[in-house]
């Protein structure tokens, strides 16, 4: 009988230490879950901003590699602030090419999508006023051909141009 008792004793002192470990384990399972929960969420956040700084970084370098080009295309637009500047590079191309030019009229847009025209004349003999509409349409601008006349003067075999183009490339 007294090792029937001591053996009882054995039995209930490891039952009570495998609910007590039990007990235990399942403390530090929670624990632990609960913490993978809080560093999966810390590893998001972390990824999140780095995958953002990146991006950030590399639109960075981006705008810094296409400042150039972009100030090159910049150049190709005329802005109410240009538009003078733009007249006398047509004028000038009408030094270049021996003719006299005259601006007639344009337009002034008084609000996005309104386009840009302009009026002008050009005197001189064909193959220059052709030159001259030739070296327009060759600006790095976006404009068309609205209307073209041309009348010969045969008295001193001179040719009068009056033309209309449209600027695309403009903005308010």
């Amino acid at each position: 009988m007294i090792h029937n008792d001591k053996t009882k004793k054995i039995i209930v002192f490891f039952a009570a230490a495998d609910v007590v470990l039990a007990l235990v384990y399942g403390v530090l399972f929670f624990n632990v879950n609960k913490k993978n929960a809080e560093t999966a969420i810390t590893y998001s956040t972390v990824y999140r901003r780095t995958s953002d700084e990146t991006a950030f970084i590399r639109n960075k370098k981006t705008l810094a590699d296409t400042e150039q080009q972009r100030s090159l295309l910049d150049a190709y637009v005329v802005t109410p602030e240009k538009s003078l500047s733009f007249i006398e590079q047509i004028e000038n191309l009408g030094k270049i090419t021996f003719t006299e030019v005259q601006v007639i009229s344009l337009s002034n847009p008084k609000k996005a999508g309104d386009l840009f025209s302009l009026d002008f004349t050009a005197e001189g003999k064909f193959e220059n006023v052709f030159r001259l509409f030739s070296l327009i349409e060759e600006m790095p601008f976006r404009l068309s051909l609205k209307r073209a006349s041309m009348t010969a003067n045969t008295q001193d075999e001179t040719w009068k141009g009056s033309f209309t183009i449209v600027l695309y490339s403009y903005r308010m």
